[in-house]
């Protein structure tokens, strides 16, 4: 089990990671449009002229392709009982955890 600083930790990596895999994209996107830093152009400009949908935007699909394939799932399944659970007893102190369904 990790330490709380252990975890916020770990989550400070992953969201800098995320940025960097999305700047790296950038980067490759930037040169193919012909545009350089100095231009100027919003990243959301660049991706409309390739017509390339943003990775947040393909994440947010998934999640809802997941919940439409949820739906349709046997009541037995264990996917879908893990997904209607609520934990019972005490929560921890600070800030709830967000949950996959409420990032719908």
């Amino acid at each position: 089990m990790l330490h709380i600083s252990e975890y916020t930790t770990f989550i400070y990596s992953f969201i800098h990671l995320f940025y960097l895999f999305i700047s790296a994209e950038m980067k490759l996107l930037r040169p193919l449009t012909g545009y350089t830093l100095y231009d100027h152009k919003t990243n959301d400009y660049i991706r409309r002229e390739l017509r390339i949908a943003d990775i947040l935007d393909k994440i947010d699909e998934y999640r809802r392709n997941w919940l439409s394939h949820l739906q349709i799932m046997p009541q037995n399944r264990i996917l879908l009982k893990s997904y209607h659970y609520r934990s019972q007893g005490k929560r921890t102190i600070g800030r709830p955890k967000k949950r996959w369904r409420e990032q719908l």
